[in-house]
């Protein structure tokens, strides 16, 4: 039991105990563990009589009364130590008249005087009322709760003494803390009861608590002083409250607590109930709860050289081409299903062998693992006796029925292993190093004035990645604010993928390193065993491999770009070949079990990634899966702007639904890859007469509509607005942030187009587009009290058709990088200044509003300062938004765009040279 405290002298705020966060840790929640809080306060001494009280009942008398008793021991059998120990001597509080004690406990505040004349004006029969409502709501007998029901009660310790009170003395069990008073007045005690009877509890499933208010005949004590205790449950790890009790009620005298933690671990747990009154003593508990595995989920397989002893495990092993005739190490480990290892004998696998292909050997030759002492390792070494491929998988000679793999065991586990002549590393005169921030004097009078403005957006990176460095590394995504990461992917490290290229382009050469390493080493698919987006996995991970691969020339990247290509396939083996929206790379599994219709963007998102890898790798069969989902799409027989959604991938005929026509959400990428596959492929001239049949028809959406005469050159571009049509013709006054990204679709086709496809005004007016619309989108940001933009906004309909107000679900500020793209690739352009400029107000406003000390996050309300941030770093502000920032400030030839193509996500895909300008 961990006692509780009293204050060395009244109104002094409670004294923490060693294992308690400092104040300042329970005000900000950085105290190592997650802390919640509840409402708190009780009204003491309420519900006895004038007779019955007498100077003890109150919490005054109680104090003075235990203050004295402690006093008296320590000086007398603790003897001179505990003197030593006492400072200033507890302070020893006159009793006071029984009237005075009662309002000095009334919490109300009232005087003395009118507490005392309110309670003797009480009738007797509210006293008698009251005694006869307890008497039929609460009955006595002790705690009604399981034998086996584990319970702690909360004692306390005097703060100036530091000595524990043992918890059986019959006087401290007279006095409990706070002095909350259970039926006519009598004191109540406080138990935290463990319903499953036990202190062992299993990652990932609630552990269950229940905090009981009960006084000496088990009766509860009364709920309405119970709501005004304040209660707070301090966790170490990562342990929680539920969110269903994360803001908990007092029922009938009880305040349930379910404690949720993923990772096995022990978590200490302190428990601690406290009064407003400020003579009131702290009640104090420390458990300690240990999070076992769960059932084992999957089977694991690492690879190292047997004489790297020091070094890591590394997985899966297709990334590594192996020396032939070198041993190699091979570690077998079953995780659960949130990754915490579990012993092979209680997971059934304690009889595991790995076998091969007849060019494999092993060690032992019947390839039986060896355990390790802590039993959730299991070891054997094999070597390839000839150049070429060979496949090795895991067989059970003890097969335990009870096991998740059963029979499947081979097909769960077969990888293959390559192994050469060679070490199967790229030669070093192959590989590029990040280019060095280029020298000032080098530059010329524009870009020196610039340099600095791109220092910050490297340093603001830097910032951003250290914090996912430390906190969050090979998860998905960083969570700023309680410094730890989260799998929004399925946990195969987006953040570090989604950042190669931007660490690469900005000459970090350790941090591209570090990311290389984790590809290398510690990047396993197998981890993201959980339905994922296609389109994500895609352009995230596909692209920021291959956009590695592009710019490094490493081939660790176009290997690991090609195996999870080679997960994602499976998904494009459809009746109508659109891809399923979410697949399991782990597992090999997916679907669309709710029917969802198919989202434009997402199918037509995916074959520039495709195309490069086959382009790469010389294998056909990715180009093909993307052009088939291309041609499904095309079916629909609609030409130019298309509706959002298709019919579901699993409709052999593909049709386009009644739905809106929008240049945002859902539809926007479909559009931008238009233009970028015929960048990529410039001979097959279909894609750009596809986007120019959108771009002719893109007005309609516009507000207010181009004309040739407000487009004629040298006149100031109207602000546009890119808003929406309903499916039945109304406009929808509603523009997303998510169409900024048009400018800097519509001015790199400016800059590749033939001029013979830019007459007779079309290029006159695609520019005052692209001109207008980047005005707006700029607005967007500096328009908001934050200077960051909102996830949307509503357009008046009356002309001049201005931006009107933020609707409360679009207030948020994910860091967006659209308009910090078109700045990009408008000043590319047209070098004019004004988009350096415009680019310095969205930096300075990102980091005003939206850094923390981890890093940076998503805002609640761009128009509420200072800002409310959300717990999350989305992986594309490092990818796009600080890169296109850091490009917007720096010479052109950090990022040859004659070399190469930009993907939806920011990543340079190898293209031609440019074909026309």
């Amino acid at each position: 039991l961990k006692p509780c405290r009293l204050h060395p002298e009244a109104g002094q705020p409670p004294v923490s105990s060693s294992r308690s966060p400092s104040a300042a840790a329970l005000r900000t929640g950085d105290a190592g563990g997650a802390f919640s809080h509840m409402a708190a306060g009780v009204a003491l001494g309420r519900g006895c009589s004038e007779q019955e009280r007498t100077p003890g009942d109150s919490v005054v008398g109680l104090i003075a009364r235990e203050r004295n008793e402690l006093y008296r021991r320590s000086n007398g059998a603790a003897g001179a130590s505990a003197s030593r120990r006492v400072s200033t001597p507890p302070r020893r509080v006159k009793a006071a008249p029984p009237e005075i004690l009662y309002a000095c406990a009334d919490p109300s505040g009232a005087s003395p005087a009118r507490c005392s004349s309110e309670a003797r004006a009480q009738p007797r029969l509210m006293l008698l009322g009251f005694a006869a409502m307890c008497g039929f709501f609460l009955s006595p007998g002790g705690l009604d709760y399981p034998a086996e029901a584990a319970q702690g009660r909360i004692t306390w310790q005097d703060s100036a003494l530091g000595d524990s009170v043992d918890g059986a003395s019959p006087s401290l069990k007279r006095s409990p803390s706070p002095a909350l008073r259970g039926c006519c007045g009598a004191p109540a005690e406080f138990f935290w009861v463990f319903l499953d009877g036990s202190q062992e509890a299993e990652a990932g499933k609630p552990f269950r608590t229940k905090v009981l208010a009960r006084d000496a005949h088990g009766r509860q004590a009364r709920p309405a002083d119970c709501e005004t205790l304040r209660v707070d449950l301090g966790l170490t790890g990562r342990a929680r409250l539920s969110s269903a009790t994360a803001t908990p009620v007092w029922r009938n005298g009880e305040l349930e607590l379910i404690i949720e933690n993923e990772m096995a671990e022990t978590v200490e747990a302190e428990m601690k109930i406290a009064s407003p009154d400020p003579d009131a003593d702290v009640l104090l508990h420390t458990s300690r709860i240990r999070f076992a595995s769960g059932p084992a989920h999957r089977l694991l397989m690492g690879f190292r050289r047997q004489t790297a002893t020091a070094a890591p495990f590394r997985g899966p092993a297709s990334a590594e081409a192996w020396p032939v005739g070198e041993w190699l190490e091979v570690a077998v480990s079953a995780v659960d299903r949130f990754d915490n290892r579990v012993a092979l004998s209680v997971a059934g696998y304690d009889g595991l062998a790995v076998r091969g292909s007849a060019s494999l050997e092993f060690l032992p030759a019947t390839g039986h693992l060896r355990i390790e002492p802590d039993g959730e390792v299991g070891l054997v070494a094999v070597r390839g006796a000839t150049p070429g491929s060979a496949e090795i998988w895991l067989e059970a000679n003890k097969m335990n029925a009870s096991t998740p793999f059963g029979r499947d065991l081979r097909e769960l586990t077969v990888r293959t292993l390559t192994f050469s002549e060679g070490q199967g590393r790229a030669s070093a005169t192959d590989i590029a190093a990040p280019p060095k921030p280029p020298a000032r004097e080098s530059l010329s009078d524009e870009d020196a004035r610039w340099a600095d403005q791109a220092e910050q957006v490297r340093e603001a990176f830097l910032h951003a990645w250290r914090g996912y460095r430390r906190y969050a590394w090979g998860r998905d995504e960083l969570m700023p604010l309680s410094k730890s990461g989260k799998d929004t992917y399925g946990g195969f490290g987006a953040t570090a993928i989604d950042s190669l290229t931007t660490l690469w382009l900005m000459g970090l050469e350790e941090e591209f390193e570090q990311a290389t390493k984790f590809v290398r080493d510690e990047l396993d698919f197998d981890r993201a065993d959980s339905m994922v987006s296609v389109f994500e996995l895609v352009i995230r991970g596909v692209g920021g491999l291959l956009g590695a691969h592009a710019l490094s020339r490493q081939e660790i990247f176009l290997r690991r770009a090609r195996e999870l290509a080679d997960r994602l396939l499976p998904a494009f083996d459809t009746k109508s070949r659109l891809p399923w929206p979410r697949w399991n790379i782990a597992r090999g599994g997916g679907g669309n079990p709710n029917g969802e219709p198919t989202i434009l963007s997402e199918a037509g998102s995916v074959q520039l990634e495709f195309r490069a890898l086959s382009a790469l790798t010389g294998e056909p069969r990715f180009r093909q899966a993307g052009d088939a989902a291309f041609a499904a799409v095309r079916s629909t027989g609609v030409s130019g702007l298309m509706p959002v959604y298709l019919t579901p991938p699993d409709h052999a005929n593909v049709k386009a639904l009644a739905s809106k026509f929008a240049f945002g959400a859902l539809t926007d990428s479909y559009y931008e890859y238009l233009l970028k596959q015929w960048v990529q492929s410039p001979t097959n001239t279909t894609f750009k007469d596809l986007w120019i049949s959108v771009m002719d028809e893109l007005p309609g959406l516009l507000r207010p509509r181009p004309t040739q005469s407000s487009a004629r050159r040298g006149a100031a571009a109207p602000p546009y607005k890119l808003v929406e049509v309903s499916p039945s013709g109304e406009t929808i006054w509603k523009m997303d942030h998510l169409s900024c990204y048009a400018p800097a679709m519509i001015a790199l086709g400016l800059m590749e187009l033939p001029k013979e496809d830019l007459e007779g005004g079309r290029g006159d007016i695609l520019r005052s587009v692209a001109e207008g619309v980047t005005d707006t989108c700029v607005h967007m940001w500096t328009g908001s009290r934050t200077g960051l933009a909102p996830e949307f906004m509503t357009v008046r309909s009356a002309a001049p058709h201005d931006l009107a107000e933020v609707p409360r679900q679009g207030r948020h500020s994910f860091l967006r990088p659209e308009t910090a793209e078109s700045l990009f690739y408008l000043y590319r352009m047209t070098g004019d200044e004004k988009y350096r400029r415009w680019g310095r107000r969205l930096f300075e406003a990102i980091v005003a509003h939206a850094k923390v000390p981890a890093g940076f996050c998503t805002v609640q309300d761009v128009n509420q300062v200072p800002t409310e941030k959300v717990d999350e770093l989305q992986s594309f502000v490092l990818a796009e938004t600080f890169k296109y920032l850091y490009l917007l400030f720096s010479p052109k030839d950090r990022l040859d765009m004659d070399r190469f193509v930009l993907n939806t996500e920011g990543h340079p895909l190898p293209r031609p040279p440019r074909v026309s300008s």
